[in-house]
């Protein structure tokens, strides 16, 4: 299945990418070599948990700044 990503914080903009039916958004962010802590992935307007199954379509992969 091909997933489009829109990355905000990122040097990279956009791009499309295949992954297999079944996986979750952890394997989506394996394959992309990204660490889950540093980001917040939403789809359709509402984030979405890491731990749910990729759906075909959009979804943003927004990285998160904090500090102390």
């Amino acid at each position: 299945m091909k997933i489009k990503i829109e990355y905000v914080g990122f040097q990279k903009k956009s791009e499309i990418v295949e992954i297999e039916e079944g996986k979750r958004y952890y394997d989506l962010l394996k394959k992309l070599n990204i660490n889950p802590e540093t980001v917040v992935l939403v789809k359709n307007g509402l984030p979405v948990p890491i731990d749910d199954r990729i759906e075909e379509g959009n979804v943003k992969i927004i990285r998160v700044i904090s500090g102390g």
